[in-house]
């Protein structure tokens, strides 16, 4: 770990993308954090995302809660319509945490949410996926969920993980640009979200 003083949220970014890795290895992704009771720091990193991304960055940004990370044991990913292209990294993700000691015993639970009228194709799709090796799942470890036509997304996965103790979603820098902090914001119901984006489609062999 290493701390660096700077005299603005901008130029600290500006500064740390630019920094040579503690492992020799080149920088390629950056890690945000907000909370979600008082997300005031939430601005900031939507003010930088564009500083991040033109540095071909992955972004994830979590945004905690008083729940913190509870136990430790159960990792939910959910793969919505627009944002498949994050899978691989969200899933990778998922794998990458279990492997510190103190999510040893953790399991991955992974949802697929689409409207009514998708799921259909969207199996398919995903299944088609899994067995050219885009998507390094199992098909058992899959559960595909009908979107109703006035249900939220957001209602389902608050419903669905609201005993996670990480919550995977993906985000895209073209949904911010329309509708800003409410792409991270209407998951009261859960603990830790993790927010991931892929600058580009993640292949894991």
């Amino acid at each position: 770990l290493d701390t660096m003083i700077s005299p603005s949220y901008t130029s600290a970014v500006a500064q740390a993308i630019q920094l040579p890795s503690v492992s020799g290895k080149d920088i390629n992704m950056a890690l945000f954090e907000f909370s979600k009771d008082h997300p005031e720091n939430l601005k900031n990193i939507i003010e930088n995302l564009t500083l991040i991304k033109s540095a071909d960055f992955d972004i994830c940004i979590l945004g905690s809660s008083e729940k913190e990370f509870g136990v430790k044991r159960n990792i939910h990913i959910w793969l919505k319509p627009k944002d498949l292209e994050n899978g691989n990294l969200m899933i990778l993700m998922g794998y990458v945490i279990m492997g510190h000691p103190e999510w040893r015993h953790a399991e991955i639970k992974i949802s697929a949410v689409f409207p009514e009228a998708e799921i259909t194709q969207v199996e398919s799709d995903l299944l088609e996926r899994i067995k050219l090796g885009r998507l390094p799942i199992s098909p058992h470890n899959l559960e595909l969920i009908t979107q109703k036509q006035d249900v939220n997304i957001r209602d389902i996965i608050n419903t669905k993980s609201r005993d996670a103790d990480l919550t995977v979603l993906g985000f895209r820098p073209e949904a911010i640009k329309q509708l800003g902090e409410e792409v991270f914001t209407g998951y009261d119901e859960i603990g830790n979200v993790l927010f991931v984006n892929a600058n580009r489609h993640k292949i894991i062999e």
